[in-house]
């Protein structure tokens, strides 16, 4: 039996955000039917009790403006296809202003065991440029209400680098974190948005919230991503220990049997290609599996085993004589205050 998670990628959104870049599409009651259709298609094509589902995240896009019956379809789907056993982490996307107690109520009834809440920031200002459709208050009761509703395993989003952004703000983000204790928080910088001078204030701000998460206790086990104590996503770790998930729906990506694969990003090419009883594929690929697993294992702190560099001697040597990579007990990693060059210390293993 192979251990396998599952992404499931729901295109629509109620207003496309400028910051971000996942594929999505405007929310349409007909639309979504239509998806589910093709997205159960999809499943049935991936049939494999072979597989067994241990994490299901059901991403977008703005999956929580799914009903309940949408929701049922899926995962009716999933379960008729694949092994899924009881208790799994079944971690769903929210935007703030969806969350109600009888959706809680109905996502627990199904099984959402972690939601994700793209809170984005605490503070009006921020929420106004970026252009959000919810408010601070709403932010705060959604995540009151979640845990309320007997949610203890809960993630939120947080953006840092926006214009409207200063060392106080940021601070004033931390206080109602301290006070709301999520059990898990992705922090990300803003891309893709034309910013003079932004390297070193992105810096400054991303080491101010490490600080301030690790005072209060969160664990810093990915460049983006920390956790309390036991609450790391089981999910997400599968993308940085190399591990195989199936991705469905429009853009979703997968590993699997050694090949990454992604499909169309286009719903046109997507429900073509299954028309036809054929996998929606975009592309597929085959990396090396050394230079995969050191790619996304340096994105944890932890690092990955030394054994792993074997082929890579001379450029471990140097790059741990310049302070870009420790030992870390058997591990090699990046140091904290190295770990936003990243991508320039992975260049040294393509």
């Amino acid at each position: 039996m192979k251990k396998t998670g599952l992404y499931i990628h729901f295109p629509f959104c109620r207003r496309t955000c400028f910051y971000c870049h996942f594929f999505k599409k405007k929310y349409a009651r007909n639309l979504v039917d239509l998806y589910i259709t093709y997205l159960l298609k999809e499943i049935r094509l991936r049939k494999d009790f072979g597989i067994v589902l241990d994490t299901i995240y059901l991403g977008g896009g703005s999956p929580s403006l799914m009903n309940s019956r949408q929701l049922q379809l899926v995962l009716e789907g999933v379960a008729q296809n694949f092994t899924l056993p009881a208790g799994i982490e079944f971690t769903l996307e929210a935007n703030p202003e969806d969350i109600s107690k009888q959706q809680l109520k109905s996502l627990q009834d199904l099984g959402v065991n972690r939601l994700s809440i793209g809170v984005q920031s605490f503070q009006e200002r921020d929420l106004r440029f970026l252009k959000r459709t919810h408010s601070a208050s709403q932010a705060v009761q959604a995540i009151t209400l979640a845990r309320e509703a007997g949610f203890t395993n809960i993630s939120i989003d947080l953006i840092i680098g926006l214009e409207t952004q200063t060392a106080k703000s940021m601070g004033l983000n931390f206080h109602t974190i301290e006070k709301l204790k999520p059990a898990h928080i992705s922090v990300y910088i803003l891309e893709g948005v034309h910013r003079p001078q932004s390297d070193d204030r992105d810096a400054k701000f991303y080491f101010q919230a490490r600080k301030n998460l690790l005072t209060m206790g969160y664990q810093h086990y990915e460049v983006s991503n920390y956790c309390l104590p036991g609450k790391a996503s089981h999910h997400n770790l599968k993308y940085w220990r190399n591990q195989p998930y199936i991705g469905l729906g429009p853009s979703a990506a997968g590993y699997l049997d050694g090949k990454e694969y992604r499909n169309f990003p286009d719903l046109k090419k997507y429900a073509a290609a299954l028309d036809e009883n054929q996998f929606p594929l975009a592309r597929t690929r085959q990396l090396d599996p050394i230079q995969r697993r050191i790619i996304t294992g340096l994105r944890l702190l932890g690092g990955i085993t030394a054994s792993v560099f074997r082929s890579f001697s001379d450029q471990t040597d140097f790059l741990q004589s310049e302070g870009f990579l420790i030992l870390r007990g058997r591990n090699f990693a990046v140091p904290p205050d190295k770990i936003l060059l990243l991508n320039s210390i992975l260049a040294y293993f393509l």
